[in-house]
C-alpha cells in the first residue's frame, strides 16, 4: 500500500472504516478523492502488504465498458449468464459477478430491489434491470 500511495500521492486520500463499504471489520481503508468526489476505496487485510480490494465509486473508471451509474441491463449485455444475488450479511446489498470473475457490481438498495429472492438468497425473478450500479469491486485473487 505504501508504494501505491507514493505513486498516487497521499494528499488525495482520506481514511474511512471498512464497514462503510460492506466489509465486516472495524479497520480502516483509504478513499481516493479528486475534485471533491470519491473515486475509489482501497484496503488490505491485516498483516498483508498487498491491496486486497479496490472498490470503484465513480463513473470515471470503467471495467469492460461497465462503470458506476450503468444499469444492471448494461452489465447483463456483457455478462449474459451472470446472476444477481442478495448479500447474506447485509440485505441492502445486491451483487452480480462478471463472467470472468474479475469484478463484481453492487447495488445498494433498501426498498427498490433489483430482484425478488428465495430464502437461500438466490434470485427468484428480476424486478428492475434498470437499477444503476453503485459500486464495482475488484478483489485480489486468493
Amino acid at each position: 500500500m505504501k508504494t501505491f500511495k507514493e505513486k498516487v500521492g497521499t494528499k488525495k486520500f482520506i481514511k474511512e472504516p471498512l464497514f462503510k463499504y460492506g466489509i465486516d471489520s472495524e479497520k480502516k481503508g483509504l478513499t481516493f478523492i479528486e475534485g471533491g468526489k470519491k473515486i475509489f476505496f482501497v484496503w488490505k487485510k491485516q498483516g498483508e502488504t498487498e491491496i486486497s480490494e479496490i472498490i470503484v465509486l465513480d463513473k470515471s473508471i470503467s471495467i469492460n465498458n461497465i462503470s458506476v451509474g450503468k444499469t444492471f441491463n448494461d452489465f447483463l449485455k456483457i455478462n449474459p449468464n451472470s446472476k444477481i444475488e442478495l448479500d447474506v450479511v447485509n440485505s441492502e446489498y445486491e451483487y452480480s459477478v462478471s463472467k470472468n470473475g474479475n469484478y463484481t457490481v453492487e447495488f445498494i438498495s433498501n426498498e427498490d430491489k433489483v430482484a425478488e429472492y428465495n430464502k437461500d438468497y438466490t434470485a427468484k425473478r428480476i424486478l428492475n434491470k434498470n437499477a444503476k450500479i453503485d459500486r464495482i469491486r475488484i478483489s485480489k485473487k486468493e
